[in-house]
């Protein structure tokens, strides 16, 4: 008994988050439906940015949602626990998209330099991420900017995401390659 009540504490706790961030944030966080967001999310969103989800999302706990750009997210979208998502360009992720644990998705490279021997990061350089529809992306991903991953995707456990990914497929390792072609 008490795990339901504990179950639908959690879930009005969740609307509310959502509620909470959406009005913090405006016109700059907007979902087509009522979402969850777990206990100790960010989601931070900076002037020029933002966040357009088309439908329900359902974040996890300790996820990040960061965006100087604009991060566009599909219908019957979830991210699981520690993940981050950050946008200083644009980042698109399509419908029915599944993302697992410690997953980041990236669409940025830090510049640096040397200057008297001593290391300098000035700026970013950037690239937009596209992810299809029917994508699942499993534990511990990285995605890096540039990539265009099609739909009906998985994306295996641990993988560096550094190159397209086409339709109908299970990518995985590090760097990623072709492992399946499905259908």
């Amino acid at each position: 008994m008490k795990l339901v009540y504990k179950s639908i504490f959690y879930k009005i706790s969740s609307v509310i988050r959502y509620l909470v961030a959406r009005l913090f944030h405006f016109r700059k966080f907007k979902c087509g439906q009522l979402s969850m967001l777990g206990e100790r999310c960010g989601i931070h969103v900076f002037k020029g940015g933002h966040i357009h989800c088309n439908g329900r999302i359902i974040v996890n706990d300790n996820v990040l949602l960061f965006s100087k750009g604009a991060l566009n997210i599909g219908t019957q979208f979830g991210i699981n626990s520690y993940s981050r998502i950050v946008a200083h360009q644009q980042i698109n992720i399509g419908d029915n998209v599944t993302i697992g644990q410690f997953v980041s998705i990236l669409d940025h490279d830090h510049k640096y330099g040397f200057e008297g021997g001593n290391l300098q990061l000035d700026g970013y350089t950037t690239a937009p991420i596209n992810i299809g529809n029917n994508v699942w992306i499993a534990d511990k991903c990285t995605i890096l900017k540039g990539v265009n991953i099609g739909n009906n995707v998985v994306i295996g456990a641990n993988t560096l995401v550094n190159k397209d990914v086409p339709d109908n497929v299970v990518f995985a390792g590090s760097p990623g390659k072709i492992l399946k072609y499905l259908k």
